[in-house]
């Protein structure tokens, strides 16, 4: 049983997006940064799927509580690409000057 209210759905097309861009930056960029990224991603991915799909987590009004969780992983992970990549980018910057 794998939730299909608005707020998962949002949560799911959050995951699709985040995939899309970390295979898309693996095949382009050949980059240890995406290969690492994306197996730390298909990790919690496949563990968030199992949650997903037990309807014994959900009982209990504990659905807010899986959503939160969800969005947690995926937000700190968006956080720490964001930061590694502007740590870069200063420290490219640095460089030049």
């Amino acid at each position: 049983m794998i939730p299909t209210d608005f707020e998962f759905m949002v949560l799911y097309i959050c995951y699709v997006l985040l995939l899309i861009y970390l295979v898309q930056g693996f095949i382009i960029h050949k980059n240890i940064f995406f290969k690492v990224n994306l197996v730390i991603f298909i990790i919690y991915l496949t563990f968030m799927t199992y949650i997903f799909s037990d309807k014994e987590n959900f009982k209990y009004g504990n659905s807010l509580v899986i959503l939160f969780y969800g969005e947690l992983f995926f937000s700190t992970h968006l956080l720490i690409i964001g930061i590694i990549k502007t740590a870069k980018i200063i420290m490219l910057k640095r460089k030049e000057t």
